[in-house]
């Protein structure tokens, strides 16, 4: 199999690579910078704030994956150019030209449950929750995914494309800001740890379960479509923290909650509802934080 991978060095896309080289996969990799700690068959420098992409190379790709984004992580500051033209912009032109181009294969974007925006409503969501929601949004990132999903779910193609709601993923390899790598470095160092109220509820999924869920969709030859990617746990902010201190051998303190404020401490209940991934290929999310810990 042959897989083209839009992004070289993201969170998400090099899961994605490590996987494909694990199995043997033959793999390009397009992005700013050559890959680290994978590799690739073939490796294409490209900017996508600059030129448009030439499609024609991905067109004997079994499946081309768009793991390329901004606007996620707050503490980075990306301007709102680069967040709606690399969540929007770009994937929408990739759309269209492999259309053009008449491609065959699978492509792949991804949405996000943020784009669900400020609710109070406590439940797993469906797809056509999400896609439908006119719930505030905290930011332009949930505003430029909203774009894309709308777009995803509207346009005409004649290859496959899946689109993929993800819940908050985690792995050792995540940005150090995020909620786990910021509390089990925080504790190591003996310092303060400062959060929101911590009431915020998150589903989460290891970022191990995404390529896992890709090779078992191609498996089962999953058809063009909207589905969400449900965690194997839901769960509040503090308790997170809380079962974090406790295998860490520590007592959290109280006082360190409610220190600060984040954009999306309006979005109480993010949680995603796998039900159409689960029956259409029996997909289910089996990482559990605690077991990973460690790898951190």
């Amino acid at each position: 199999m042959k897989i083209s991978i839009l992004g070289s060095n993201g969170f998400l896309s090099t899961a994605i690579a490590k996987y494909a080289n694990q199995e043997n996969w033959s793999l390009d990799v397009y992005g700013l910078d050559k890959p680290v700690g994978h590799t690739c068959d073939n490796f294409y420098k490209v900017n996508l704030m600059d030129a448009a992409l030439d499609c024609s190379g991905l067109m004997d790709s079994d499946i081309v994956i768009y793991a390329i984004g901004a606007g996620i992580q707050a503490n980075l500051k990306e301007s709102i150019d680069l967040v709606y033209n690399l969540n929007v912009t770009v994937p929408v032109s990739i759309c269209n030209k492999l259309k053009e181009l008449g491609y065959k294969g699978r492509f792949v974007t991804f949405g996000s449950v943020f784009e669900m925006g400020e609710t109070f409503e406590e439940k797993y969501f469906t797809e056509d929750d999400i896609l439908a929601s006119t719930c505030s949004a905290p930011n332009d990132y949930t505003i430029s995914k909203r774009m894309l999903s709308r777009f995803v779910s509207s346009y005409k193609h004649d290859f496959i494309h899946w689109h993929f709601y993800i819940p908050t993923i985690y792995g050792a390899e995540e940005n150090p800001q995020r909620l786990i790598p910021y509390v089990i470095n925080t504790i190591r160092k003996g310092e303060e740890l400062h959060f929101t109220s911590g009431d915020q509820i998150r589903q989460y999924v290891h970022v191990s379960e995404i390529p896992r869920m890709l090779a078992l969709a191609f498996k089962k030859n999953l058809s063009s479509g909207l589905y969400n990617i449900q965690g194997s746990e839901t769960a509040m902010v503090k308790e997170i923290v809380t079962e974090l201190h406790r295998v860490m051998g520590k007592d959290v303190s109280d006082s360190c909650f409610g220190s600060v404020q984040r954009a999306d401490t309006g979005m109480k209940y993010l949680a995603l509802d796998g039900k159409k991934l689960r029956d259409a290929i029996g997909f289910e999310a089996s990482v559990k934080i605690i077991d990973v810990i460690k790898t951190y």
